[in-house]
């Protein structure tokens, strides 16, 4: 089912939550929200769930616009961050009380309800009550509840928040595979940019009420429309450093010279480079420029390393071996053509 906000804005007080937002979600897609604490992601959810109702603009499911349809004739379901499970109730109870309150037949009911289950692999718990089950099984529960009634639009809210990482990334993968295998459009609200990168075909990053940024996951990672989708995606941070001109007119930012940027440049310009394109190594090369180790952090698969070069702080994934003490003298350069230019001042990407 398609999804589109139409110009939709909200507002609370003096605080505007949602500014004129414009957003096409594709019939079975999986979209995620994804901003910083009080961006508007949740609220825009909410308005599309029908439990808050928006001052401006046109939400619509399908063909309807839902401004006066009640949130349980939606046809969509929600799943919060924190479960809510009647705790009275078994698993299967949880799970069967959407159809009950619908009045399915006690066969229908049954069959879906087990299949839901089935799917979540529940079947074992089913007479258990929320309080005998760990908080993963609780959100299996809560997933199958949603799950089970076949809706146009599955809602998310932080649905994995509450989990310790073992079980988010677990979770997470069923998720994923849920999503791919339904097909059926899934608005997902976070605030965790690995889970936005891993579930979503679409991500929509907000900021201050207002969408920053709508594409695939990869092209705001690599082609980010400004310096804050920049540094709010990736982990380690991407470097960003301020770029003066030198005498040849090339750019020169931590001691490395780049290329001019675009003819028509800003009068500043930061630069920014992903730390998996900086390499580092103990000894010179070619195009390498010295820098002195801050920190060496040693994660298993690779070290995060930290230095500075001409006054600036620099970090590098480096091989998992590379394991220089703080204080060492190193080398390092810059991937060709990985660089990307930002406006000074307004915060665009202008290469």
């Amino acid at each position: 089912m398609r999804v589109r906000f139409e110009k939709v804005g909200k507002q609370f007080g003096a605080h505007r939550a949602l500014r004129d937002i414009d957003l096409d979600i594709e019939p079975g897609e999986c979209l995620v929200l994804l901003g910083p604490s009080g961006c508007g992601k949740t609220t825009l959810l909410r308005l599309l769930a029908g439990l808050e109702d928006a001052d401006t603009g046109r939400i619509l499911i399908g063909e309807r616009d839902v401004a006066d349809v009640r949130p349980a004739d939606r046809d969509v379901a929600m799943v919060f961050q924190n479960y809510a499970l009647y705790p009275h109730l078994s698993v299967f109870e949880n799970v069967a009380f959407p159809l009950r309150a619908r009045g399915v037949a006690s066969e229908e009911l049954d069959r879906r309800v087990r299949a839901a289950l089935s799917r979540m692999e529940l079947t074992a718990l089913l007479d258990r009550k929320p309080s005998q089950l760990s908080g993963g099984q609780q959100q299996r529960v809560a997933l199958a509840r949603a799950l089970v009634r076949n809706p146009a639009v599955y809602l998310m809210d932080e649905p994995l928040s509450n989990l310790d990482a073992q079980l988010r990334l677990q979770t997470r993968t069923e998720l994923r595979r849920l999503q791919q295998e339904l097909r059926t459009t899934t608005v997902y609200v976070t605030h965790d940019q690995s889970e936005a990168m891993t579930l979503g075909d679409r991500i929509a990053l907000l900021r201050d009420g207002a969408i920053e940024q709508v594409g695939p996951p990869l092209d705001l990672y690599r082609r980010p429309s400004s310096r804050f989708v920049a540094a709010f995606l990736g982990s380690p941070p991407i470097n960003l450093w301020p770029a003066v001109v030198g005498a040849s007119g090339a750019l020169r930012a931590a001691g490395i010279e780049f290329a001019p940027g675009p003819p028509s440049r800003p009068a500043r310009i930061d630069i920014g480079v992903r730390p998996e394109d900086v390499t580092v190594s103990m000894e010179p090369g070619p195009s390498s420029v010295g820098g002195t180790v801050l920190l060496a952090e040693p994660m298993g698969n690779e070290t995060i390393v930290t230095l500075t070069s001409d006054g600036s702080r620099v970090v590098s994934r480096a091989p998992a071996d590379f394991a220089p003490r703080p204080g060492s003298p190193v080398y390092f350069s810059i991937a060709p053509g990985r660089a990307l230019y930002f406006d000074g001042e307004s915060g665009r990407r202008i290469a």
